[in-house]
């Protein structure tokens, strides 16, 4: 089972009894005003606490974490999910610890914008009850967080046509033939080519959602629309070249998803200590 919880964004529900006593055990100096450019940094003091609640209520047994294998770290929170498994007491101990975290925080949760995910395993009449126990919506997907989606299922390109999606909707406003060559190029690459990085860092994306996105800039750069291109007049791999090279400096969209995805790979051998990397690690059996 897994909750993702919102706290609604009121700031003058807060405590502030609470917050002077989160600010003096972080040992931060006081006169920190409303609409200072440290006020968000409240909100991250304040969630610090439950976590103190909820790794004394795992210590006591009363909060039982998941494992998503057999050697891997125990997960119980990521302070934007909370996963744990769905049994009737754990639930139960859960509600009371937001509903605690509330008391002390004087803040509340949005049940509106909090869903709760479970897995296959769990019964729906279970599922159901946990749901109603909570007051937040079941779903079968948890969404997006931060702009990209929390995938459950194998990723395909119909998993990613909200990018390509993305990228149409930009050329909305556009008219390729008011501008100039040199002007089409700069906003293909600038803007068109650019609006996959954000999900490339994170995402393999397949070559037929690469096709796609460089098919429609390919099309903006010679004038040319969806339901009516222009034929090219040199070749993407040309264009693809460097400047020094004859070419105009672009980038094929795999070759730069590969270099972002470089990262994650580097940090997969760099960064033992991580969460995430020591979960992959264990899941698939990585020990060198």
């Amino acid at each position: 089972m897994a909750i993702k919880s919102d706290l609604e964004k009121a700031y003058d529900r807060v405590s502030w009894d609470f917050i002077e006593v989160s600010l003096v055990a972080a040992g931060i100096p006081e006169k920190i005003k409303k609409r200072c450019p440290l006020s968000p940094y409240l909100f991250v003091l304040c969630k610090e606490w439950l976590g103190h609640l909820i790794r004394s209520e795992m210590s006591a047994g009363r909060w039982r974490p998941i494992r998503l294998s057999r050697s891997g770290p125990a997960l119980s929170h990521l302070f934007f999910t909370d996963d744990l498994q769905s049994r009737d007491g754990s639930s139960s101990f859960i509600e009371k610890i937001l509903r605690r975290f509330c008391d002390f925080y004087g803040h509340k949760i949005s049940a509106r914008k909090s869903n709760m995910f479970f897995s296959k395993n769990v019964d729906s009449s279970i599922g159901d009850q946990i749901s109603q126990l909570f007051g937040f919506q079941k779903v079968l997907n948890l969404g997006s967080y931060l702009g990209v989606h929390l995938l459950h299922d194998r990723v395909t390109k119909s998993t990613l046509d909200f990018v390509i999606e993305k990228v149409r909707c930009k050329l909305q406003n556009w008219d390729a033939r008011k501008l100039s060559f040199a002007g089409c190029v700069t906003l293909a690459q600038s803007v068109l080519l650019a609006i996959p990085n954000y999900f490339m860092q994170s995402l393999a994306i397949s070559k037929g959602v690469c096709d796609e996105i460089e098919m429609i800039a390919r099309q903006f750069i010679w004038g040319g629309f969806v339901d009516n291109p222009k034929s090219a007049l040199v070749s993407w791999d040309s264009i693809c070249q460097l400047r020094s090279h004859g070419g105009l400096g672009f980038r094929h969209l795999q070759d730069h998803n590969n270099s972002f995805l470089m990262k994650i790979r580097f940090n997969l051998v760099s960064r033992k200590d991580a969460l995430w990397v020591r979960v992959l690690r264990s899941t698939y059996g990585w020990k060198s």
